[in-house]
């Protein structure tokens, strides 16, 4: 079993050097790419800001309690950029035939699909963003250790979550060759998360915490440290992370199980 996780971490890690040397071979442009990411964060806490020049709080919230919203978003978006990249080949890795050699080689074709492309960019970003809410989680007033270890906890179930996600676009395309876009449907739908999900109307905030849990990801751990997360709702997001992990792999499972070689 050490082996295999050695063997993995190896390939992984190997992946992410190669993408680091191809984003490299493209400095200009790399550097433009990174420099729009931080033009990006700076011009929303910019427009957060003017929003709380005419309020003091907005659902309830302090522009630093905000900030945390945000910057949770930031630090789960960010991970998964980082980690499941890949998924956005998928039909192509497919539709090409590498997926055949995935399937033949010592490694979990799962993590060549879903982890075949690492973006550097984001990891260098991440590192300042969660500097960021580390100062900003001392600053608040929250719920002592309980809420730090909620926080911390909700977060990695958040990481769960996406990374259900992210198995379920990669199986989605294994099984059909389609459906590719699924994950940029996710995309534009986690952007509702940078906001805490009490500003929206009451049926968005249904939608977002059941239907597409972004609120499980992005608002429920923010929520936790401040103290106003129910022990129910911590109780139902960790259930909801573990059934849609346990749900995805199966699917993934039972897409490779059914899946024709390209050539066939």
């Amino acid at each position: 079993m050490n082996g295999g996780f050695t063997r993995h971490a190896r390939l992984w890690t190997r992946t992410a050097s190669m993408s680091l040397q191809a984003q490299l071979t493209y400095r200009l442009g790399s550097a433009g790419f990174l420099l729009g990411k931080i033009v990006r964060f700076v011009f929303f806490f910019a427009f957060v800001a003017a929003v709380f020049r005419r309020t003091d709080r907005v659902a309830g919230y302090t522009l630093e309690q905000t900030a945390l919203f945000f910057l949770t978003f930031n630090v789960v978006d960010m991970v998964a950029q980082v980690f499941f990249r890949g998924v956005y080949n998928a039909r192509r890795v497919v539709n090409e035939g590498d997926f055949d050699f995935y399937l033949i080689q010592p490694v979990s074709p799962l993590l060549r699909m879903v982890c075949s492309s690492v973006d550097a960019l984001d990891a260098a970003t991440l590192v300042p963003v969660l500097a960021l809410t580390c100062v900003l989680l001392r600053r608040l007033p929250g719920a002592g250790w309980l809420g730090a270890a909620a926080y911390a906890a909700l977060t990695l179930n958040a990481l769960a979550l996406v990374f259900a996600v992210h198995v379920a676009v990669a199986a989605l395309a294994v099984r059909t060759q389609e459906l590719e876009n699924a994950v940029w449907i996710y995309r534009d739908v986690m952007f509702m998360g940078r906001f805490p999900v009490d500003v929206y109307a009451f049926p968005v905030r249904l939608a977002l915490t059941f239907a597409v849990p972004v609120a499980v990801m992005t608002s429920f751990p923010a929520k936790a440290y401040l103290g106003r997360l129910s022990p129910a709702w911590i109780a139902y997001a960790f259930a909801l992370g573990a059934g849609a992990t346990a749900a995805a792999l199966a699917f993934w499972r039972s897409s490779v199980a059914r899946y024709a070689s390209s050539s066939s």
